[in-house]
């Protein structure tokens, strides 16, 4: 490597060995003034989605900031190693893994965590990934909350090319039941008509996905970190706080091609899930 680097112009060798010495002290430093911003990190299973996630969050969130990890009993050993992996990166500021997969486990973490909290904090399905942009993600979910109070929660846009077209899932998976295929590729969700307001700083109304959000702390604290799009998105309005989702940020849902990648996934199990909510 050294060799290598040898050969590059002095510029470049020092933004190298820049970002290589600072990627892996900035998640945990603390800004001087502020209370750092938590990012919660849901995860349960598919390690393949959650490395994915992980190694987004890490290489392209540029504010300081706190990762926590929420690892929902996952019973896939993979999983243990690729927490270990990014700990040994230094990542996370704290893993709580969990005795079993329930609702009530993202509030109790956050409410362990929330006396060292300030304004903001962000919640991360461990099957998203965020995009490289500039600034990054956070500041620009940031950069629109800040300016409307009224906003309680904000959510992302997502990458539509990640949703498979039914004609070519059924050509992928001939002898799949129809029910179960339309799920595996979300056929029916919403989001599949997102409107296309590129440019715009927020469409609101707009009921965000929940599986990456900013929020307002204050607005949790009424609300509970509750999850499910439905439910705490009402929680929110019924708060006295409006939500929505800027285009300024795109995060791809990996999941939606848990047909290629998790054929076997368990909707019915998610769906039961959520019905605990």
């Amino acid at each position: 490597m050294l060799k290598t680097l040898t050969n590059l112009p002095r510029r470049l060798i020092k933004d190298y060995l820049w970002s290589r010495r600072t990627r892996a002290n900035e998640a945990l430093r603390a800004l001087p003034s502020d209370p750092p911003i938590y990012v919660f990190i849901k995860s349960w299973n598919r390690p393949l989605h959650l490395w994915a996630s992980l190694d987004s969050l890490y290489r392209n969130t540029r504010i300081p900031c706190r990762f926590v990890l929420i690892d929902n009993a996952s019973d896939d050993p993979m999983v243990d190693q690729i927490i270990a992996s990014f700990s040994r990166r230094g990542m996370f500021h704290a893993v709580h893994k969990m005795p079993e997969n329930i609702p009530e486990n993202q509030q109790v973490i956050y409410a362990q965590h929330r006396a060292d909290m300030g304004t903001y904090m962000a919640l991360v399905d461990a099957d998203v990934t965020v995009d490289d942009g500039q600034p990054d993600w956070l500041s620009r979910m940031l950069n629109v909350m800040q300016v409307r109070p009224a906003l309680g929660l904000l959510g992302t846009a997502v990458d539509l090319s990640d949703f498979i077209p039914p004609a070519q899932a059924r050509q992928i998976a001939p002898g799949m039941p129809e029910d179960v295929l339309m799920s595996l590729i979300k056929a029916n969700s919403p989001e599949r008509a997102q409107p296309d307001a590129h440019g715009a700083d927020i469409i609101n109304p707009y009921k965000p996905a929940g599986r990456l959000l900013l929020a307002r702390t204050e607005t949790l604290d009424k609300t509970g970190a509750l999850i499910g799009n439905k439910k705490l998105c009402e929680a929110v309005n019924n708060a006295g706080y409006d939500v929505g989702i800027t285009p300024k940020v795109e995060h791809r849902h990996l999941s939606l091609l848990n047909l290629f990648d998790y054929p076997e996934y368990d909707y019915g199990q998610l769906q039961r899930y959520l019905g605990k909510i």
